[in-house]
């Protein structure tokens, strides 16, 4: 199973990250890879081109585009984020985001179980 993981993520994260209990997602074509202490989670996610997550709210969360891009809708105002680029939504704030193409970001909730890790 490890080399069907690195294989199908070759050259996007390290193999190292790619060793880190995978998490559930409700949402097809989302592969994310958790580190988790008592106040947080941080996850290092593929989105496959296409994928989009329609309105929703929870805890604060921050990350990073690494590669790929990505469009937010923050309470109305919409925003495209490069590799490099850093966002915030603040606790309980609606959004919604879309994927247009393969897209690699890290990102940080501040509750350490915002997606359940695989058993």
């Amino acid at each position: 199973m490890k080399a069907a993981r690195t294989s199908q993520f070759s050259g996007l994260l390290p193999d190292e990250v790619l060793t880190l209990p995978r998490v559930e997602v409700p949402i097809d074509g989302v592969t994310g890879f958790a580190l988790n202490d008592d106040e947080k989670q941080v996850v290092f996610f593929v989105f496959e081109e296409g994928v989009s997550f329609p309105d929703h709210s929870h805890c604060a969360q921050r990350g990073t585009v690494i590669s790929g891009e990505m469009v937010m809708e923050i309470e109305g105002r919409t925003n495209l984020y490069l590799p490099g680029d850093h966002y915030h939504v603040p606790e309980g704030v609606r959004h919604r985001t879309v994927f247009s193409k393969r897209t690699v970001v890290v990102d940080m909730s501040d509750d350490p179980a915002r997606y359940p890790v695989r058993t």
